[in-house]
């Protein structure tokens, strides 16, 4: 004999109608229906949800009928209309119109904006305002011709021998 909960999983699972339920648990499932009473209530509450899921398909039939469908189909088989193009795409192969630059064009113009500023700097001479005096007033120390820190943070320009 089958348990109660196993028969459960069987009406949830195949529906009230004894056909859809596999052959070997039909038997077992049956004998279970005559002997216990919760089996039978199971099985009366399996049925009317089957036959509340059976109304609501009937219902959808009868709202989304014949000619609907038919009238979404034929529009769905028209020929769709002709397309514009634009002036570029007929000026243009199609080999370059299918490269798409869009997502790098923005990291590549920041790279060569870094590269310019950098250039930029490097060639003027905003690296050579701090001289050997406005150092030592940063730093503290007098400004004498043996300071050895000024020496060391100020070496000489190897392009233009500045100090």
């Amino acid at each position: 004999m089958m348990p109660p909960a196993r028969f459960v999983e069987l009406l949830d699972a195949h529906g009230a109608d004894p056909a859809r339920w596999p052959d070997p648990s039909r038997e077992a499932a049956q004998e279970l229906l005559a002997a216990n009473a919760d089996a039978r209530a199971a099985l009366a509450r399996a049925a009317n949800l089957d036959a509340l899921i059976a109304r609501h398909c009937e219902r959808a039939s009868v709202h989304a009928g014949e000619p609907a469908m038919m009238r979404v189909l034929s529009r769905l088989e028209a020929p769709l209309p002709p397309q514009r193009r634009g002036l570029l795409p007929r000026l243009l192969p199609a080999a370059l119109l299918e490269v798409d630059l869009a997502p790098a064009w923005p990291r590549f113009a920041a790279l060569v904006g870094i590269a310019v500023l950098g250039f930029a700097v490097g060639l003027s001479d905003a690296g050579m305002a701090v001289t050997k005096q406005s150092a030592s007033a940063i730093i503290g120390a007098p400004a004498s011709a043996d300071s050895d820190l000024s020496l060391i943070l100020f070496e000489p320009d190897p392009l233009s021998a500045m100090r």
